[in-house]
């Protein structure tokens, strides 16, 4: 966590969806950033990013026992311009 705070910072969150369901709990969230540098040596021009995921949690005895994310850091990289659009080339 202290690399990613390095890396993005000004970071502002919003959670779009809260789904509860038995022992799990879905977590749709927006995240707006500036990048600072230190990812993958991409420059940095404090470009402000946007970040958006799931996360899904597993409960069991009041505590997370398992945890699934899935979010946009391919969008995020091609934004800094370390992907180029419709190839697999990188940066």
């Amino acid at each position: 966590m202290e690399w990613y705070r390095s890396v993005f910072q000004e970071d502002e969150w919003e959670i779009n969806d809260l789904i509860e369901q038995e022992q799990k709990l879905a977590v749709r969230y927006t995240g707006w950033m500036t990048y600072k540098g230190g990812w993958f040596n991409i420059p940095s021009e404090n470009q402000r990013v946007k970040e958006t995921g799931l996360m899904i949690f597993y409960f069991r005895g009041g505590k997370v026992k398992e945890l699934w994310c899935e979010n946009s850091d391919a969008a995020i990289l091609f934004d800094l311009g370390a992907l180029q659009q419709n190839t697999h080339k990188t940066f």
